[in-house]
């Protein structure tokens, strides 16, 4: 179709263009589909009066084009011409009168993002756009919606900052495990469901206090950019009333996607029925709350328990964790490692020998304890330095966490509780 059309600002006070009108064109021109901005954001930024210009034939809408100011830039986000009316220059002037209207809201720049062959592409370029090779356009929605992030922040929770994974030094065995077997499947669930892998939904992570298993819960939710939340045992209360709480708390949680909700002390509440009664209410809860907190994708339950022989045997029967994974205090190879991560003096060999059951909190107390000693004697004269024996001396100091005994029983239930 041919005629006169003419190409004027929008405004938002006359009834007979009103904004409606530009969305049923954006619908009718199938600009939408593949554009780098949104149908949705295209009628808020209409809502907000944002920049506007039409085309206009026989009083009908034939052309329109909506951008955002920000500061000194104007970033455009949609240009639809009807099917009947392209190729007759409207782009072009839609564009040069976009630029009138963004120069009178202080933009200095016009920023836009085309995909190939897509509707006005040929008046960028007649209208002395640079086009930049090279570049391209990553996008992913965020992490929440509003409702969702309210939620998370009534339980106190947060979305971790990067880099957590990666500062988890002295676990490689656990960290290794927990990467192939957790991380690894919810970052990567189309790979998994094309091969048919589930990934886990709920597990249950036992070892000896001061292991990190709460900072593997917290290191996973920033590995994976979900938010972390905490349910506190001391604070859900006992019999009916914590099984309440418990249940109101993960009905909550579960409106959350990509969330990992860690409960700490798990024998706190999911004690042996035959040995505390009083716990009868929250296990039988938790056996049923688990399942449909399971039942929806993104979302991981963490459990953690220094005494997994005290956890009731109906929680620990497949069906409900998805793995049981040990983490225990680091080997000799990695308590080398975190010699040299937290240690600069001496021998990480002959460190590594002498902190059996020394966990990364415990080194980092070593290393205050040998700076200490460098420090005293640097203020009486002395060289500013920590020496091996600084580091031998702290060593002998501090007293591991997790003792031989402690070390003993855990060999003895990862070996019969483990499932990964």
């Amino acid at each position: 179709m041919t005629g006169q059309w003419r190409a004027l600002t929008l405004d938002y006070r006359d009834p007979a263009m009103s904004f409606e009108e530009v969305v049923r064109l954006i619908d009718l021109s199938g600009t939408a589909t593949g554009a780098a901005y949104s149908r949705s954001d295209v009628v808020e930024a209409l809502h907000e009066h944002q920049p506007a210009v039409v085309a206009v034939a026989s009083g009908a809408l034939v052309g329109a084009i909506v951008a955002r100011v920000c500061g000194a830039d104007a970033h455009l986000l949609m240009l639809a011409i009807h099917p009947d009316w392209r190729q007759q220059g409207i782009g072009s002037a839609l564009l040069r009168e976009l630029d009138q209207e963004i120069i009178h809201r202080g933009a200095r720049r016009l920023l836009a993002l085309v995909r190939p062959g897509q509707v006005g592409e040929i008046a960028f370029s007649n209208q002395g756009f640079t086009h930049l090779d090279g570049l391209h356009l990553y996008q992913r929605d965020a992490s929440m919606v509003p409702e969702e992030l309210a939620i998370v922040e009534r339980f106190g929770g947060h979305v971790p900052g990067a880099g957590l994974w990666e500062s988890m030094k002295g676990f490689s065995s656990a960290k290794g495990i927990l990467d192939r077997r957790v991380v690894a499947p919810l970052a990567h669930t189309e790979l998994a469901d094309q091969l048919g892998l589930v990934p886990p939904a709920a597990i249950l992570l036992f070892g000896p206090p001061g292991t990190g298993k709460t900072s593997f819960a917290r290191a996973m939710a920033s590995r994976l950019s979900w938010a972390f939340v905490e349910l506190h045992p001391s604070l859900l209360g006992q019999g009916i009333e914590g099984a309440r709480a418990l249940r109101d708390g993960l009905a909550e949680l579960g409106k959350v996607d990509r969330l990992v909700c860690f409960i700490d002390e798990a024998d706190e509440i999911a004690s042996d029925r035959s040995e505390r009664p009083d716990s009868q209410p929250l296990v039988n809860e938790l056996l049923k709350a688990i399942p449909v907190f399971k039942s929806r994708p993104d979302r991981l339950m963490v459990m953690a328990t220094n005494s997994i022989a005290a956890i009731d045997q109906a929680l620990l029967r497949p069906g409900r964790f998805d793995l049981i994974i040990p983490v225990g205090a680091p080997d000799e190879s990695e308590r080398a490692d975190l010699a040299k991560e937290f240690l600069g003096a001496g021998n990480p060999g002959e460190v590594a020998l002498r902190s059996a059951g020394f966990t990364p909190a415990d080194f980092a107390l070593v290393a205050q304890r040998a700076a200490q000693m460098a420090f005293d004697r640097a203020l009486a004269g002395g060289p500013p330095e920590v020496s091996a024996d600084d580091v031998l001396a702290a060593i002998a100091l501090t007293r591991a966490s997790v003792s031989p005994e402690a070390a003993q029983r855990f060999a003895a239930e990862a070996e019969t509780y483990s499932r990964l």
